[in-house]
């Protein structure tokens, strides 16, 4: 069963949720113990409509946001949401807590858009998780169940804190937690702060296969490093003209001064491109005297895809007036694909655009900081911030996690 965490009350058998992207849905004729009211946070946060509640408990089931309500799903109607209080009895005296759905959907290395969940599927689970519990690599939770109810066995399984980028040039991250990648023992339930340190290189992937790409673990939340090449003689230049002349995709991103003068065409001050080696690389095109080579025919040669977000025709102006021609048939833009995945193409139809924060937190359940002192600051100034080289950083990675998280429905491989 699906219960609410708050009563654990029965909310609808586990044989009657889907998990569709991050989110569940249920025909609402098998949500039995539940309610829909207004959010208290739809005034300030549109986004989010209203909630699902316990009616036994009034506990919080899930939020259902405007790309996610109840309504028609292929044909039938259907409830979709983001659950939140809830956990997954599976009968047996099994009970396993999730922290997020993506966390479940992880553990069970499904790629596919939608996953049939099965007790059989979620006992397996439970009994790798009770496996790492014995052998002492993970915690058993034990919190929120209350003491009349029968002694289950109480699994939680967390996402585990992953060390955050390497920053050439150092500086540091605030910790936070990482997406599981497939295939992992399930993680431990503590949350770990990691601090950064300076890298000093590594290996590259770049080389990989599209498709091969695109059939492995989803990239984690964080890249694995961070480079920062604002001279042409330094190590972190080399390490990416090594990456560029071997990758076949990259994900890229741009910063520019803004135009704030009538006639005025600012060139691009920061260029940032993220590989499936796992490595951003924040470029300052005025210390480099202009765009490498190798990285000008990453957009200009056919057979390189290049990936973006709001990768549009300013993108294609601002790449060209610095110098790069931009091969316009091998540039992928994934903000209409995220507008698609999140329902929002009768919105897209009256003017309306999704923002890279609100489209990364839906599809790929991640809540960047952006922070708009950092977004509107002088990309153009020799010595760059940590948060302004993280910023930049982000902004690019996560338009390569939106891409490998929907190309499989939206793109050609």
């Amino acid at each position: 069963m699906l219960r609410c965490k708050a009563s654990y009350a029965e909310i609808c058998p586990i044989s009657a949720v889907k998990l569709v992207g991050n989110s569940l849905v249920a025909w609402p004729a098998s949500l039995k113990n539940c309610r829909r009211a207004p959010h208290p946070l739809r005034e300030t946060k549109p986004f989010l409509r209203d909630q699902i509640l316990c009616r036994e408990s009034g506990g919080h089931i899930g939020n259902v946001q405007n790309n996610m309500s109840i309504g028609e799903y292929k044909g039938k109607l259907v409830a979709l949401f983001r659950a939140t209080e809830t956990v997954l009895d599976c009968g047996q005296g099994t009970i396993i807590d999730f922290p997020t759905w993506q966390a479940l959907r992880e553990m069970l290395s499904a790629k596919a858009t939608e996953v049939q969940l099965t007790t059989r599927s979620l006992l397996r689970l439970a009994g790798e998780a009770e496996d790492e519990v014995a052998a002492g690599l993970a915690d058993e939770v034990g919190s929120g169940v209350k003491a009349e109810l029968p002694e289950p066995r109480r699994l939680s399984s967390s996402v585990p804190a992953q060390r955050q980028p390497a920053i050439s040039g150092g500086g540091q991250k605030r910790g936070a937690p990482a997406s599981a990648a497939a295939g992992q023992k399930p993680p431990q339930a503590k949350k770990i702060k990691a601090e950064l340190k300076i890298e000093k290189g590594g290996g590259s992937k770049s080389g990989v296969r599209l498709g091969d790409w695109l059939q492995g673990p989803h990239p984690g939340e964080y890249p694995d490093a961070i480079r920062l090449v604002s001279s042409m003689d330094s190590e972190s230049c080399r390490q990416l003209l090594e990456e560029a002349e071997a990758a076949s995709f990259v994900a890229y991103d741009v910063q520019w001064s803004p135009d704030f003068d009538e006639g005025t065409d600012n060139p691009i001050a920061l260029l940032q491109l993220a590989f499936a080696s796992g490595i951003t690389y924040v470029l300052q095109l005025p210390l480099l005297g202009g765009v490498p080579e190798q990285v000008q025919q990453l957009f200009e040669s056919s057979s390189v895809l290049t990936v973006g977000f709001a990768a549009n025709e300013t993108d294609c102006h601002k790449l060209e007036v610095s110098g790069v021609p931009v091969d316009r048939a091998s540039l992928v833009d994934v903000q209409p694909w995220c507008e698609a995945e999140m329902g929002e193409n009768e919105s897209v139809r009256q003017g309306w655009r999704v923002g890279l924060k609100r489209a990364t937190s839906c599809v790929v359940d991640f809540e960047m900081d952006k922070t708009s002192t950092v977004a509107a600051s002088n990309w153009e100034r020799d010595e760059l911030t940590t948060a302004q080289v993280e910023y930049a950083a982000m902004d690019v990675w996560v338009a390569l996690r939106l891409y490998h998280r929907l190309a499989g429905v939206y793109g050609q491989a």
